[in-house]
């Protein structure tokens, strides 16, 4: 079946597909009334904020992404205290006969 030529409304491509925009890309793009982006941040904060399982795992996942603001400093490694005659091997303490 073939399709007439047509212009993309978003990048201005002609193609001859089936629908107005020339690929999956462009067409999954939209630009949100202020009133929606209300709607939709009222809706996830009611799903966040209900105190289900569910909420509770979003809420880590949100801040497991650091989404949340800056990250955590990292304290720096600190080599563990061994006794005299001892050493470390695969987090085992052995002590040496002398």
């Amino acid at each position: 079946m073939r399709y007439k030529e047509k212009v993309c409304p978003k990048c201005q491509t002609k193609h001859k597909k089936r629908g107005p925009y020339c690929s999956r890309s462009c067409g999954n793009t939209r630009k949100h009334t202020k009133e929606t982006k209300q709607k939709i941040a009222n809706t996830q904060r009611a799903i966040l904020t209900n105190g289900s399982d569910e909420s509770e795992v979003r809420k880590y996942n949100y801040i497991s992404k650091r989404s949340h603001g800056d990250p955590d400093p990292i304290p720096p490694q600190v080599l563990p205290y061994t006794p005299e005659n001892s050493f470390l091997q695969d987090g085992d303490l052995w002590f040496e006969d002398k």
